[in-house]
């Protein structure tokens, strides 16, 4: 079980200050992995002991043993962000188009930090096996379920948007069972209907997967897969959907070679009718 699995286990027993840190590390795993428990409770402005209780609240025997964890998981992939953050340091612009470039390759470049090719092939085969496929996007995040739920039906899968009105997203749920997939996401936080969405997945045996900011971690109940990496952007301010975007276009491609002659057939008969109906 990764780190952030065990931080998801444990998300409806952290105390307020265990959650500061648990933010505090999400955002930054690889400071972290690199500090003590002193100077990551400074930073999350707790007491030091509470660092300590955290890690054993995870199961761990010590800090110690909990930072190790985090360097195992964080540390080896450092390599490609250090790249993106060399060439970052060398830029310079004064415009927004410039900062807003920046901040974007930053959060573009940790992405495996926090997510696996794995995690987006297991995504991807939950998705292409279902015989339903329903997306869930509230506020901006919308706009990628629609994005999603396009790119599947071009794929022939029986894809649907669910409704963001608490009355019409009961009623698409009655269409939910256990050869169903359920994919959603959250970003500052959970977003209405969440609990009750996959407390309904679960009930009827439907799997769920949610893309997230570095919330994710803290969702309850937790999906059966999780993909959370940070946005770019201040968490208190303006935040873009780049991140999340490229994760959905990952699981796209990634569907897309789960099944790659019956996709291809479908895109070109795709073709075909599109002709047809212009």
């Amino acid at each position: 079980m990764s780190l952030f699995e065990k931080i998801s286990d444990q998300a409806t027993t952290l105390t307020p200050s265990e959650r500061r840190l648990v933010e505090n590390v999400i955002d930054s795993p690889t400071t972290a992995a690199l500090g003590t428990a002193g100077e990551l409770a400074r930073a999350a402005g707790v007491h030091e002991a509470t660092a300590s209780r955290l890690a054993k609240k995870l199961g761990f025997e010590s800090y110690a043993a909990f930072r190790d964890a985090l360097r195992d998981e964080f540390i080896a992939t450092r390599e490609t962000a250090t790249r993106f953050e060399k060439t970052i340091a060398e830029s310079t612009s004064d415009t927004i188009l410039g900062e807003l470039a920046r901040e974007e390759t930053q959060a573009l470049g940790r992405i495996e930090e926090f997510i696996t090719p794995e995690q987006i092939a297991e995504a991807a085969q939950i998705l292409m096996s279902a015989r339903r496929i329903f997306v869930y996007g509230y506020g901006n995040a919308e706009v990628l379920a629609l994005m999603m739920v396009k790119r599947f039906r071009r794929f022939g899968k029986d894809t649907h948007q669910l409704d963001t009105d608490p009355r019409g997203l009961a009623e698409q749920m009655l269409g939910l069972d256990s050869d169903a997939a359920v994919l959603s996401f959250a970003f500052r936080r959970p977003p209405r209907g969440y609990a009750a969405l996959m407390e309904t997945a679960k009930e009827v045996g439907a799997k769920t997967v949610m893309i997230s900011g570095k919330s994710g971690a803290l969702l309850s109940p937790r999906p059966d897969r999780l993909l959370a990496a940070p946005r770019s952007g201040d968490q208190d301010a303006f935040q873009t959907l780049t991140v999340p975007m490229t994760i959905c276009n990952a699981i796209v491609i990634a569907a897309g070679l789960t099944a790659k002659q019956e996709s291809l057939k479908k895109l070109d008969r795709l073709g075909q009718l599109i002709e047809r109906f212009e």
